[in-house]
């Protein structure tokens, strides 16, 4: 006689998500989407010239990542999608706290998939932020903080039966319902792509002009003959050195009463001693193909394709070429000891000016980091 057994099956009570840890995944998701939506803002902010709260270095600096090619994803900034996937998680938690689940387990699974998905996207961002960016946003850092908290809250919730059983009830459960299935994958996509299609994309506009500083007592006009300095540090990787450049143009064109110097201080330790970690992995080459460029009478030219190839990412020859140059004797510059000589030389007469962030400006002895304070300029003429 056959005295085998068919395992037991799990009974419901056992399958059934604790409404402590479904409570607690639900303040979890609500405390990411606060997050993001905080990260949204900042981000629209950022890109208007708004200094915010926890841009405190060049280092710890949410705006520096704000600027980055980095922070828009498919057409949305990435706190967007990162609200969307909060708003998923805490939709899904508050479903298995209703007493009509689609299974006991619901959705015991897909929060753990969730977790696990938001854990390895923040992983991503943290390297892309640590070696692409050279920055770190202490509200990201939040938010990825949030995520490996729901992964573990989830994971703990799904111990019972087992975290493979509960995905599985879950992706049963979808299955067995493909209409309803397709039909919420096809609002969800209909959500994103109306969302891409309608959001404006500020980001891609020059920001608007920034606030007059108002620790600084408006300027007089210079006296006949009298020309005011400003020695302007820069780094051709540094988003906010490029808006300073497009903001900047406008106030010294024409401008005979102005001399204004351009050095370069890259945040590079392959070639700038004053820094310790890397930040702007090819900010040396670059400030080496501008070096190059003015040798050849071609400094303005470059300094503008420069800035503006932070989203196109060509080559520094392709820019040469662009421009006209002398390619070869361009190359040839690139790799003098004249231009690393240069290039030092400008290096270090910005340590001796106490340089610690870029862009930053030196009128009348003083330095300025961030931005040049507009009530220094003297009116035109």
């Amino acid at each position: 006689m056959n005295t085998s057994r068919r395992p037991a099956e799990p009974r419901e009570a056992e399958l059934a998500p604790g409404r402590g840890g479904l409570w607690l995944l639900l303040a979890l998701g609500l405390a990411g989407l606060a997050l993001a939506l905080a990260l949204t803002r900042l981000h629209e902010q950022a890109h208007a010239g708004v200094k915010s709260f926890c841009a405190l270095n060049e280092v710890v600096n949410c705006d520096r990542v704000a600027v980055s090619r980095y922070s828009v994803w498919l057409g949305l900034p990435v706190a967007v999608w990162g609200a969307f996937g909060y708003a998923l998680a805490s939709g899904l938690a508050a479903w298995g706290l209703w007493p009509r689940r689609p299974n006991p387990s619901w959705p015991k699974g897909f929060l753990v998939l969730f977790g696990a998905l938001a854990v390895a996207v923040s992983i991503a961002l943290a390297l892309v932020s640590e070696f692409a960016i050279g920055a770190v946003c202490l509200l990201c850092m939040g938010s990825w903080l949030v995520a490996l908290a729901i992964l573990v809250a989830a994971w703990r919730s799904a111990r019972r039966p087992g975290v493979l059983a509960a995905i599985r009830a879950d992706l049963g459960t979808v299955l067995a319902h493909p209409a309803m299935t397709l039909l919420a994958a096809a609002v969800a996509l209909a959500i994103a792509v109306s969302a891409a299609a309608a959001y404006p994309r500020y980001w891609e506009k020059p920001p608007p002009p920034a606030p007059p500083a108002a620790a600084e007592a408006p300027a007089r006009p210079l006296a006949p003959g009298d020309k005011l300095t400003i020695v302007e540090y820069s780094d051709y990787e540094c988003p906010f050195c490029a808006r300073d450049h497009e903001l900047s143009r406008p106030l010294f064109a024409d401008r005979p009463d102005l001399v204004v110097i351009h050095r370069q201080f890259p945040l590079d330790p392959t070639c700038n001693p004053a820094v310790k970690r890397p930040m702007h992995p090819a900010a040396c080459e670059l400030a080496r193909a501008a070096i190059c460029a003015d040798e050849q009478g071609r400094f303005a030219d470059m300094d503008d394709a420069l800035f503006r190839n932070q989203k196109e990412q060509l080559p520094v020859e392709a820019l040469a070429t662009r421009l006209g140059l002398d390619l070869k004797s361009f190359k040839e510059c690139m790799v003098s000891n004249r231009s690393a000589q240069r290039l030092a030389a400008e290096i270090e007469k910005g340590i001796a000016d106490k340089v610690r962030a870029t862009p930053s400006y030196v009128v009348n002895g003083k330095t300025y980091d961030g931005q040049l304070p507009p009530g220094l300029i003297p009116p035109r003429p």
